[in-house]
């Protein structure tokens, strides 16, 4: 089993209660010595809590795997995502840059090309300006800890006091029954300002946020310009956007094979 995938599997495993090292090595196939490697990597992350012998659950946690986890995971289909969204961007447009590792690849395909362009997390920020040509923007205020993303009160209005060509935006989850939900109230609140301030609004996702939920909606399918996704997404959901006249854009979903292909196991 590949890394990110064993370290996926053990959060979950963790979330209903604690588990020791030995019944995690036998649950993912890994030694028990990776096990301890995985556990100090996901403690360190706070997406678990270590114990004597094994893990426990967090008390709280808002994403369901930390930034790092979820940045090491489909990173050539990431990159085929932002690869065609970022062609859909001209320079010298404006545009807000959402948090969340989709995003941050979209706004690392953007560098240098001479946009103005607001970013809602510090990694999409410095993606943005690490190559000459960008103006680059961040709403202020406190930032979230793992993710580094703006998503206090004072962010949303700095992002309603712009006005955008085009808004790159992500998801927790975009289930075309319930609308686009994501887990933080304020997330949502910063995102339905970008659709307030924005001419289009690009969802950029992978496949799997069509099948789930998340507490705080802020937005429909159909308040959407454009989906950019795989070949692979759920019928239902290209079937919904054609009604509501919005383009989807479908990439190759190879990559993620590709991907685990090339990581080492443990």
């Amino acid at each position: 089993m590949q890394r990110s995938k064993r370290q996926k599997l053990i959060i979950e495993t963790v979330s209903s209660g604690p588990r020791s090292i030995d019944a995690l090595a036998e649950l993912t196939g890994a030694s028990s010595v990776s096990i301890r490697r995985d556990l100090v990597e996901l403690a360190d992350q706070g997406a678990i809590r270590r114990i004597r012998g094994g893990a426990a659950p967090m008390p709280h946690r808002g994403a369901d795997y930390p930034f790092a986890l979820r940045q090491a995971s489909d990173i050539d289909l990431k990159r085929a995502l932002a690869k065609a969204a970022a062609e859909l961007i001209e320079p010298g447009e404006s545009v807000f840059i959402d948090n969340g590792t989709t995003a941050l690849a979209v706004a690392e395909e953007l560098s240098g090309k001479g946009l103005t362009g607001m970013a809602a997390s510090l990694h999409s920020a410095a993606a943005l300006a690490s190559k000459p040509g960008n103006q680059v923007v961040v709403p202020g205020g406190l930032i979230d800890h793992d993710d580094l993303a703006f998503t206090s009160a004072g962010a949303a209005e700095a992002v309603a006091a712009m006005r955008f060509d085009t808004a790159i935006i992500g998801t927790c989850a975009a289930n075309p029954d319930v609308g686009l939900t994501v887990a933080g109230w304020g997330d949502a609140q910063v995102k339905r300002a970008a659709f307030a301030s924005a001419q289009r609004v690009l969802l950029v996702s992978t496949a799997d946020k069509f099948n789930h939920t998340a507490a705080h909606r802020f937005a429909s399918i159909a308040d959407l310009d454009a989906i950019v996704t795989t070949r692979n997404a759920p019928p239902g959901v290209t079937a919904e956007a054609h009604i509501a006249g919005v383009s989807v854009i479908e990439v190759d979903d190879a990559g993620a094979d590709e991907l685990d292909a090339a990581e080492s196991p443990a």
